[in-house]
């Protein structure tokens, strides 16, 4: 998600509150100490145009 966030130009407040989540949980996204849910791939394809199938890395 940190890429998708950088290349909108945006801060880890303003990504977060875009899809739903606290900045601490994107953080610990960021992070690769957690995983996204299903709620938030939904969000982070409706707010930024998201193929789900390159996020999730399916061929």
């Amino acid at each position: 998600m940190r890429g998708i966030r950088k290349k909108h130009k945006m801060n880890q407040i303003e990504f977060s509150e875009k899809i739903g989540i606290s900045q601490g949980r994107l953080s610990e996204i960021e992070q690769d100490k957690t995983k996204p849910s299903a709620d938030t791939l939904i969000q982070l394809r409706k707010q930024f145009s998201v193929d789900l199938n390159w996020l999730l890395h399916i061929e």
